[in-house]
């Protein structure tokens, strides 16, 4: 479940907000500093979390046999990892509720702003069509041989995606 940093949050944002460059970094490196200790006692808070809902019905002999048999399987493709990141609220989480999450706020009417409001309304965390698009032409990336894949399937006429791609 996720833990939300609710004032941290709140207080980052008014440091990214700072106009001049210079004050901006200060404020940022101030805000990084005075939010440590919370994500810290987040970061144990979760960790214990973890660790109970692993050992959750594994406290007998044969409940630990079959959890660490699972444990093993599973370890080379599961790590660890802590992940900070802004997003929106949705469903359960754990921790302080922002007072920015509490205020309805008018949305900004010049093209700007509109266009980051746009950005969080995608539901694959906030990726945008510029995102995907950057995927598709990355020749390291996954998209990239899918998306070459569809457009050989399109330019072969024996195959049916080139009748769909020209409307027939």
């Amino acid at each position: 479940m996720a833990t939300v940093l609710g004032t941290a949050g709140d207080n980052l944002y008014t440091a990214f907000y700072e106009p001049y460059s210079k004050k901006r970094k200060k404020a940022l490196d101030k805000r990084v500093k005075k939010t440590t200790p919370a994500v810290q006692k987040a970061v144990a808070e979760e960790l214990k979390s973890l660790v109970e809902f692993i050992t959750q019905d594994r406290w007998t002999d044969e409940g630990w046999k079959l959890g660490e048999a699972k444990l093993r399987r599973i370890q080379p493709d599961y790590h660890l990892v802590m992940d900070i990141k802004l997003r929106l609220l949705t469903g359960s989480y754990k921790g302080e509720l922002p007072a920015s999450a509490s205020k309805k706020q008018e949305k900004p009417q010049n093209r700007q702003s509109k266009v980051a409001d746009e950005d969080d309304e995608y539901e694959d965390d906030g990726r945008s069509p510029n995102d995907d698009r950057s995927d598709s032409i990355n020749p390291n990336n996954d998209s990239y041989q899918a998306s070459m894949d569809n457009r050989s399937d399109q330019m072969n006429p024996n195959n049916s995606a080139y009748w769909s791609s020209r409307g027939r």
